[in-house]
């Protein structure tokens, strides 16, 4: 091999390493010198603590809490004020009765794709309220004003 052929092969063996520790360095550079984005939630964390919109009107669905197509059972119903309402399944949407002698405010998680939305309202007795909603995150509360 000629002392050209030795300083060539040597010269690109150089440039090869050169150009590997420069790209080392710079992907190091880049990421100190930008923001990173959070560290993601592990998925089996989800389950045990639900994501919850700032203003708390929205969560994420945990797995097996939504239920469709059927009003709630009343073992899926949370508060002192469970016995006094009636819940009936419209096919779709809800009416919930209050056969109770006094005020219910009822706390109910409607379902959407994947996601549950808060609904708060009060019925009086013996009145109704009806929603046109086609599933519910489990438990609903009720309870007396």
């Amino acid at each position: 091999m000629s002392g050209c052929a030795r300083r060539a092969d040597l010269f690109v063996s150089i440039a090869a390493v050169l150009a590997l520790s420069a790209c080392g360095d710079s992907s190091r550079k880049s990421r100190s010198t930008t923001a990173s984005p959070p560290a993601a939630t592990p998925a089996a964390d989800t389950t045990s603590r639900p994501i919850i919109s700032p203003n708390n009107s929205v969560r994420r669905a945990r797995p097996n809490e939504v239920s469709t197509g059927r009003a709630p059972l009343p073992s899926e119903c949370d508060g002192d004020a469970c016995g006094a309402v009636r819940v009936t399944w419209l096919d779709p949407g809800y009416r919930f009765l209050n056969t109770g002698r006094r005020d219910v405010a009822l706390t109910i998680w409607f379902a959407a794709k994947g996601e549950c939305l808060l609904s708060e309202f009060s019925i009086a007795p013996s009145q109704s309220s009806g929603w046109g909603n086609v599933g519910f995150c489990k438990p609903y509360h009720a309870r007396y004003k």
